[in-house]
């Protein structure tokens, strides 16, 4: 049997490790079922490719988009790996080929959205496989007091308890405090798992809070400094389509992303977005992690976000070639209150009785607390979202919006 190093050069065409994969490879290697919390563009999904040829038997990949689990798929079979995916927009002629080729061996690893483990005749299939690893990738959408929360992730235990012979399991995110990390263990009922927290930190990112009097004079003025392409969180659809507006009536190349629009045309925007067609992306929080771009320069957000964990995620999928990219934040008291009212309509809309919606609303209230104070500190930005999840952190960056006042553009807008 090949080594992990001959593995890793011959397929991925590297000759060493980055921080934490080798270890992590080893423990699954060794049967242990692990939780890893590793930033965007750390190399995460090696970490599981990897022992994939390796295993004996298919590793089952859940993923929560089906451009995601695309891209994955399309990028290891360029490498001469076998791989597929299941999605509910594939002919019954793909569909069958895929699963002729798991049948036959001739492909070690299999992408699927979570919704499709509930699936009977799926379930089926899966019984006769052998089945190595599953994997769960983005596992903070298992935690249900998160805003990420995707309730089919709360079947994947089920699922796995649905298998004749128990798999390896490992989990993995970008980010996720300690308690987060604990929830995820609880969820999949590991015993035990091996838990590897590579650090939070994105060197390459300035971070900055801005507090215009008018947003949109802002987005104006801010705009036209930009070169390259960047991404624009709002919290709504409505909002999303204000500032598409904006930007489309200054001349601007911009795009919109978000769950009013067609499967067809997210896509299509999408793909615009990669090919750099358009400039300014303009979505709610349904879009970005289907996104396998490097070279997103910048992450505004245009208003609060409802937590610290959605914040750091969003803002992440800026830089992930290492070179440096801007996250700026804008913040209004009245932000707040908004944030407050979709939190309330939230609760209403989930299951549960009384009490499990007031528990609920009263973490959510503190989340959103925490991320508000973010905005008011005078401290290093950079300091305050490691210490959130748990990493020790220096005094100051240097780099950010508060060590940094001087190089800010729009101070003087205060």
């Amino acid at each position: 049997m090949p080594t992990k190093e001959q593995v890793l050069e011959k397929y991925f065409g590297h000759s060493k490790f980055r921080t934490g994969q080798a270890e992590l490879i080893e423990q699954l290697l060794a049967g242990h079922p692990v939780v890893a919390v590793m930033p965007t563009g750390a190399g995460k999904s090696l970490c599981y490719q990897l022992p994939a040829l390796l295993l004996e038997g298919l590793t089952l990949v859940v993923s929560p988009l089906i451009s995601l689990m695309k891209d994955q798929v399309r990028s290891l079979t360029e490498r001469g790996i076998g791989a597929v995916y299941l999605s509910s927009d594939m002919s019954r002629q793909e569909y069958g080929a895929a699963l002729y080729a798991i049948r036959n061996n001739r492909c070690k690893l299999l992408y699927v959205a979570p919704e499709r483990l509930q699936n009977e005749r799926f379930q089926a299939f899966t019984g006769e496989m052998k089945i190595a690893l599953v994997v769960v990738d983005e596992a903070h959408c298992l935690v249900r007091w998160g805003e990420s929360f995707r309730p089919a992730y709360a079947g994947i235990r089920p699922f796995l308890d649905s298998l004749p012979r128990q798999p390896l399991v490992a989990a993995f995110t970008a980010t996720a405090t300690p308690a987060i990390r604990r929830e995820i263990a609880v969820s999949l009922e590991l015993e035990q798992p091996f838990e590897l927290v590579t650090g939070f930190d994105r060197p390459n990112l300035t971070f900055t809070v801005e507090r215009p009097a008018v947003k949109q004079r802002f987005l104006r003025e801010w705009a036209a400094q930009q070169t390259g392409c960047g991404i624009i969180y709002c919290p709504t659809r409505r909002l999303t389509e204000e500032v598409y507006n904006y930007l489309k009536a200054w001349g601007y190349r911009a795009g919109r992303y978000h769950a009013g629009l067609t499967g067809e045309e997210r896509l299509h925007n999408q793909n615009a977005f990669n090919r750099d067609e358009v400039q300014f992306m303009v979505a709610t929080n349904a879009f970005g992690m289907g996104i396998d771009k490097p070279d997103v320069r910048f992450v505004l957000h245009y208003s609060l976000p409802l937590d610290v964990e959605s914040y750091y995620q969003e803002a992440g999928r800026a830089g992930r070639d290492g070179l440096p990219s801007q996250c700026v934040l804008l913040f209004d008291r009245r932000d707040v209150t908004s944030m407050r009212q979709l939190l309330e309509y939230g609760c209403e809309q989930r299951d549960g009785d009384r009490d499990e919606k007031r528990l609920w609303l009263e973490q959510a209230y503190n989340r959103l607390r925490e991320m508000e104070n973010y905005c008011f500190t005078k401290g290093c930005l950079r300091s305050y979202l490691l210490t959130y999840f748990g990493q020790a952190a220096g005094s100051g960056c240097g780099n950010c919006g508060n060590c940094r006042p001087q190089k800010t553009v729009f101070r003087s807008w205060l």
